[in-house]
């Protein structure tokens, strides 16, 4: 996992103080940077036509502005530059960069020219955005609105310096528009900003710029983590001398809507639970005989998933029995009377959507806040929850789903709009628990379930369109993983 940052203008600090970095030599590596970005990516010099290639860079007043104009520099008489600065320059570092550049317009060989405005049926193959760094925080003017329309229809392959311009420092939007990146070009570690809901429908593929300083020592720790693939472990089982009994037995209760629970017990038991039972009052028909119907919890429970579709109405007797157990809680159980009592248990997962988690906050006194609100604010929500609840794993779900324990949080950047079916969560919950059962700590059963709920995903869309998944096929994608 890669640690992320709120605001790393301390570790810019950092470096110049303990490492003799200055300001000006960190915005040289950061163009660097950038460079040879593009021209790994683009500007191969063993293709004839690359000389041809044509780029558009938008520099703002400040120092992201002045990164740009640093790469503006380093492109000329390799290709086409064309600079727009809509805003002139205003930091020391900015003007600068502008001086440096101008001083190449003497040179007969180089190739680029500053535009007074943007038209909206010109044509480039490369666009830069450089009009706000990491740091920004206000709301969008309506003359900066109008150029983020017109880059964001140019026909071009764009790329955001630092962070797309339109997306604030929490990740929120300053208007109902940001730069349309298809790549990101973060600068010295990476920033929470890009990996929220929101920004991700604007960040594209984001990639981590030296600033002449390896990034494990630049930004060495951080309660703030970002998950990769390699986090993700599965349930193998290695011993040979085995039984069922060794791999727990996962209990799922069913309640006004059994097609939810029923869901759950078949993810767990794909997910490697060695026993599944779905716990029901009443005989549960045409349930599939891989699961068992008992009426009370058996004796060899290892955990209990409650929630998923259970009512909020639905009795719920021997509570104290049930925070004996490791508990995977979702759905109904947040508006359920029982809800505040099984958050006495030990060793807890919940699992809300934004929704739910608003009205768990209501319930435990914790925040009255709208669901748009927290969107706006989401880490600093789940960890004030996760203070009053200590014991509990969150799992808030969303495009990037945080995993949140004591001061801890956790992002999965490999959620899909291939999820947002009815019935997913309720696979989500069967995975996690299926974990649980198996022995995992509740953190890292979150963290696995999360990513494998997301790679079954990513491979369903392989083999077939991303808006047909049924939940079934979810559970069925957990075998090729």
């Amino acid at each position: 996992m890669k640690n992320l940052f709120l605001n790393t203008n301390a570790l810019d600090v950092n470096a110049t103080k303990n490492f003799n970095l200055s300001s000006e030599l960190l915005m040289e590596n950061a163009a660097s940077g950038m460079y040879y970005f593009l021209k790994n990516q683009f500007l191969d010099s063993t293709n004839p036509t690359f000389k041809k290639l044509k780029i558009l860079i938008v520099c703002g007043r400040g120092n992201n502005g002045a990164d740009c104009l640093a790469l503006a520099r380093m492109l000329c008489g390799i290709c086409e530059v064309n600079v727009f600065l809509p805003q002139g320059v205003k930091s020391p570092l900015c003007t600068l960069q502008l001086k440096r550049l101008e001083t190449l317009q003497s040179n007969s060989k180089i190739n680029f020219k500053f535009l007074q405005s943007l038209k909206a049926k010109e044509k480039f193959d490369l666009i830069i955005d450089g009009i706000f760094g990491a740091g920004f925080k206000g709301k969008l003017d309506s003359k900066t609105i109008k150029i983020l329309q017109i880059l964001n229809e140019y026909d071009a392959i764009k790329i955001a310096c630092d962070i797309p311009s339109g997306i604030t420092q929490s990740g929120t939007l300053g208007g109902e528009i940001a730069f349309q990146a298809d790549f990101t070009l973060t600068m010295g570690a990476l920033k929470v900003a890009l990996f929220s809901d929101l920004a991700k429908d604007f960040v594209g593929e984001v990639h981590l710029i030296n600033l002449g300083i390896s990034e494990e020592v630049f930004a060495p720790s951080s309660h703030l983590k970002l998950l990769e693939r390699s986090d993700f472990k599965p349930p193998h089982r290695i011993a040979q001398n085995t039984n069922k009994g060794d791999f727990g037995h996962l209990c799922v209760y069913a309640g006004e809507k059994v097609g939810a629970g029923v869901l759950s017990a078949l993810s767990g038991l794909r997910n490697g639970a060695g026993l599944v039972s779905v716990i029901s009052t009443d005989r549960i028909p045409n349930l599939p005989f891989s699961l068992m119907n008992p009426k009370e919890i058996p004796q060899n429970t290892t955990t209990i998933a409650l929630g998923m579709g259970f009512g909020i109405n639905t009795p719920l007797p021997n509570l104290k029995q049930l925070q004996s157990y490791p508990l995977l809680l979702d759905a109904d159980i947040f508006y359920h009377c029982a809800f505040k009592e099984l958050l006495k248990a030990k060793n807890i997962v919940l699992t809300p959507h934004p929704k739910e988690f608003v009205q768990i906050l209501k319930i435990l006194n914790i925040a009255t806040i709208s669901t748009q609100e927290l969107q706006r604010d989401k880490i600093t929500y789940a960890l004030l929850f996760c203070k009053h609840y200590p014991n509990a794993t969150l799992v808030l779900k969303g495009a990037n789903s945080l995993i949140c324990k004591g001061e801890e949080v956790y992002i999965n950047p490999f959620g899909n709009n291939v999820l947002a079916k009815g019935g997913s969560g309720d696979v989500l919950s069967g995975m996690i628990g299926a974990y649980l059962a198996q022995g995992k700590t509740p953190l890292d059963s979150a963290i696995c379930g999360v990513l494998l709920h997301s790679f079954c995903a990513e491979l369903y869309v392989k083999s077939y369109n991303n808006f047909s998944l049924n939940p079934l096929d979810l559970i069925e994608q957990i075998r090729y993983i």
